[in-house]
């Protein structure tokens, strides 16, 4: 351990003292002198700053596979010895500790020595146990070697009361002191990466199932997720969006967060949850249904305006946390996403940054437990595009909108009106071009039309057999 004794100079008093030599390549290159009378230290001036002990430990044959300890001190580093641990498997700081961790303590001079020591080969060891000392400043500088030697490779052990370092623990324990520190070796954890036990149990899936006559469960939409839902004009995916969430702020009772970008809160955004709570065409109501209808939208609906009616994608995120934070919403239906703000791209490219906005409202589905409901236009169709159900490669800006979203549908009419009689052509097809969950179902093509007497979507009706309505049947 290269420890030898000599005089050494303490400001205006030489005293006799323990020395423990630092070398490096066969040459001592600082040493760092202990009072024997009383706990004082000197070192070298201008002496190189570098573990205790790495020459013996980078000259072991075994460092691939080895475990490397680091203690603070010298006499911690020699009761490690005492104890047991190898000669080539011990190491201290040349230094004292900071009273806090360091920012960033790769960029400090003062860890310069820990970056030297793995450019010349202790990056290869297996892994570091760092015992150092129990007060504040150890613990500071044990948060400082393991944000540079990597969480992955390191271990603790924190010394009961009453004991501050190995020396100590040597003396308490004596010949059981290795066995009883390596018995309390822990882990430490690793920001973003668990076990089993370790990951937190996420709330119960909220699924809902929107109440489309015929369709029993074949559609669900469910808390925690983002989903994409797109159409050519006219289709008429503005009025099934919101008979989706009215349906379900009425069967669920919660609350739901909208922006109408391009539709009027008044009077057509209240016309269609009027029509869809009651399943009845506005102008059939009473005065006292529309005050009802009007109670429940007060009660189940909060709505985002904007000044000029185009907002940032920041603004709608702030906003949406807001009114978590106040109304509690279970979802937010954003109509639809042409509608923001678009930045100029210089460093980013549009695709990339529809990525990064996609991204954003899937982690914040997550932390906030809501759905969110993006409407997005396709781009221009063409004459071939335009005979069939558009999908999210379809969507004006990145293919994101395909990869990114938990769930995507479109809404699709072949025709406006009949050919025959030139009427009205109710008949739509829905397509739910992507699940990511099986709780929300599964990828699938349905039928719906919108029913003119009461202005709602319904979809296929399932017919009765004849002998499911015989009354005599026991």
């Amino acid at each position: 351990m290269q420890v030898g004794s000599g005089i050494a100079q303490f400001g205006n008093r030489k005293l006799e003292s323990i020395v423990f030599n630092y070398y490096r390549d066969g040459k001592r290159v600082n040493y760092k002198a202990r009072a024997i009378e009383e706990k004082i230290f000197t070192q070298e001036v201008g002496g190189e700053q570098r573990f205790y002990n790495l020459s013996n430990v980078l000259q072991s044959n075994t460092l691939e596979t080895n475990t490397i300890w680091i203690v603070e001190g010298e006499m911690d580093a020699l009761s490690l010895l005492q104890a047991g641990v190898g000669l080539g498997n011990i190491l201290s700081v040349p230094g004292g500790a900071n009273a806090t961790p360091i920012e960033h303590p790769e960029e400090s001079r003062k860890y310069e020595y820990v970056l030297d020591a793995l450019d010349q080969g202790l990056d290869k060891a297996m892994c570091f146990i760092l015992l150092l000392d129990s007060d504040q400043a150890g613990l500071a500088l044990r948060q400082d070697l393991v944000s540079i030697l990597g969480y992955g490779k390191c271990k603790y052990f924190d010394f009961p009361e009453g004991i501050k370092d190995a020396n100590e623990a040597l003396i308490a324990w004596g010949e059981d002191t290795r066995w009883t520190i390596e018995e309390g070796l822990q882990n430490f954890p690793i920001e973003g990466v668990y076990n089993l036990d370790e990951i937190p149990e996420p709330p119960d899936i909220q699924l809902y199932n929107p109440s489309i006559l015929g369709w029993e469960d074949k559609f669900l939409l469910a808390k925690g997720t983002v989903s994409c839902f797109t159409g050519f004009p006219g289709a008429g995916k503005t009025s099934f969006a919101i008979q989706l969430w009215t349906h379900i702020a009425r069967d669920y009772n919660c609350t739901v967060g909208m922006f109408s970008g391009e539709t009027r809160v008044k009077p057509y955004v209240v016309r269609n949850i009027r029509t869809f709570y009651h399943k009845k065409l506005e102008w059939e109501m009473t005065d006292a249904e529309k005050e009802e209808a009007d109670t429940f939208i007060r009660k189940h609906f909060i709505f985002l305006n904007h000044p000029n009616n185009t907002p940032s994608f920041n603004f709608i995120c702030e906003r949406i946390r807001d009114m978590k934070a106040r109304y509690g919403i279970s979802a937010f239906l954003l109509d639809p996403w042409n509608k923001l703000e678009t930045p100029e791209f210089f460093k980013m490219s549009e695709t990339a940054w529809i990525g990064k906005c996609l991204d954003y409202l899937t982690s914040l589905a997550k932390m906030l437990d809501i759905h969110i409901m993006i409407l997005a236009h396709p781009a221009k169709p063409d004459m071939k595009y335009a005979n069939a159900p558009p999908t999210a490669y379809s969507i004006a800006g990145s293919a994101h909108w395909n990869n990114k979203p938990d769930h995507i549908f479109s809404l699709w009419r072949e025709k406006f009106e009949n050919e025959d009689d030139g009427s009205r052509c109710t008949e739509a097809i829905f397509t739910v071009c992507k699940t990511r969950y099986e709780e929300l179902g599964y990828p699938r093509v349905l039928k719906i039309q919108l029913n003119l007497e009461n202005g709602c979507f319904e979809g296929e009706k399932k017919e009765v057999p004849a002998w499911q309505n015989r009354k005599d049947l026991s």
